[in-house]
């Protein structure tokens, strides 16, 4: 069996990945949906609906920590998933009474991004408890890990086929119920994600009890400083990342219109998207199964295989003639994918060998708190950058600043696991 695979032998994994499946593939369907949905009414503008949520992210990950913490992860888990089925159905309700409503479309998309960032710090603390064996830790994130990136495949091609048979407002209907199917998998093994023997971590309330746990997982991050510097530089890159891959694409198809075998629109989106959760499986594949002799230079790659994706995507757009242009999008696509979990895999794997329990909600919170940052100064900005040279440049030079991310790092960290003091054999 994959290395990867093998958590799935035990019954309570297979049931939180199942659900896990369920619902991130019911994530990316909304995504593809909300993306088109804008892009279709208000154009360019679509990427200040982007930015809406990443401002919900930031809001609820600088000001909710204090109270999070405070909860049991399945609790947790289960009460954000529940909620997140109500707020996927709040713009299909909207739609019979004032049509396709942009305002409600934000309240939901910002709704379902705070509850994300409950969710996910949970069931990163929740992984531990979940797997003892430190040894397993690769493979069930790399399993996990696949799931996030097996959705971006499956959630776009999904769009496709569902765009011949559904109106794109009930794509979300479809989202709503992952969302149940997630909840209801997490209640079923619930005494497996919760430690007893973990206290919840008192602390203030209000403004200074948030204070407080932003700065304790600061703290955290500096006293292990090539994690914590792994963690941000992750969390930093997403800001590219989003804009390329979720925004700036869907408008080049508009401009670009690149078509075969009669798939169009929103079914070439959901192909070139789809490609690029393809190579996100196929890198997951080898990321979660192989341990490098060099993991943080090798970390690296995966953002110069990203950059060069995207970088790639924007020159077959440019250069190639329908009914190539499709095609080589996918394929540059497929290469973008490739490299992500080559990079995330390791990293989460050495923050949870590196910090314990709520040390790991913490430090993982405050990572999505810059990571919403600065997707939202990202998206904010693509708006003038789409008006200004279009989304295909952007696309262009937001693929080329990851480029540039991935080879200055890995040539740094090649310099520096040359020196075995600094980085033993048995560093992750």
């Amino acid at each position: 069996m994959i290395p990867v695979l093998r958590p799935l032998k035990d019954p309570a994994v297979a049931t939180v990945w199942s659900g896990l499946a369920a619902s991130t593939i019911g994530e990316d369907l909304f995504r593809v949906a909300v993306v088109w949905i804008a892009a279709e009414q208000i154009g360019n503008a679509a990427g200040y609906v982007n930015a809406a949520q990443y401002g919900a992210m930031l809001a609820v990950g600088l000001l909710g920590a204090s109270l999070f913490d405070r909860w049991r992860a399945d609790r947790a888990m289960m009460g954000a998933k529940y909620a997140s089925a109500l707020l996927a159905l709040l713009p299909v309700a909207g739609f019979y009474v004032w049509g396709v409503s942009i305002p409600v479309l934000v309240v939901s998309v910002m709704g379902l991004a705070g509850l994300r960032m409950i969710f996910t710090p949970a069931l990163q603390s929740a992984v531990p408890v979940l797997v003892k064996d430190r040894e397993a830790l690769q493979a069930i994130n790399g399993l996990f890990d696949a799931t996030w990136r097996l959705a971006r495949l499956i959630g776009p091609v999904l769009a496709a086929v569902l765009n011949t048979l559904l109106p794109v407002i009930h794509f979300l209907s479809v989202t709503a119920l992952g969302f149940l199917l997630s909840g209801l998998a997490v209640w079923a093994v619930r005494d497996r994600v919760f430690d007893p023997a973990s206290k919840p971590r008192p602390g203030r309330g209000g403004w200074r009890g948030a204070w407080d746990a932003l700065l304790d997982g600061a703290r955290l991050m500096t006293s292990e400083r090539t994690t914590g510097a792994l963690l941000l530089i992750n969390a930093l890159a997403n800001g590219p990342w989003s804009v390329a891959l979720q925004l700036a694409i869907a408008l080049m198809v508009v401009e670009h219109d690149p078509h075969l075998f009669g798939f169009h629109g929103l079914a070439a989106l959901g192909l070139i998207v789809g490609a690029t959760g393809m190579g996100d499986v196929i890198g997951n594949l080898v990321a979660g199964s192989v341990r490098f002799r060099r993991p943080l230079s090798t970390m690296f790659l995966g953002y110069v295989a990203m950059g060069a994706g995207f970088a790639l995507i924007a020159i077959a757009a440019w250069g190639l003639p329908n009914p190539w242009k499709l095609p080589a999008m996918m394929l540059a696509g497929l290469v973008a994918g490739f490299g992500g979990p080559f990079y995330f895999i390791p990293m989460i794997t050495r923050m949870q060998t590196t910090f314990r329990g709520a040390e790991i909600a913490r430090v993982f919170r405050l990572r999505l708190a810059v990571m919403a940052g600065s997707m939202l100064l990202f998206n904010l900005g693509a708006t003038p950058l789409f008006d200004r040279i279009g989304p295909t440049h952007t696309e262009f030079y937001l693929g080329l600043l990851l480029l540039a991310l991935g080879l200055g790092g890995h040539f740094y960290f090649r310099r520096r696991e040359g020196d075995r003091q600094n980085f033993p054999e048995n560093v992750i």
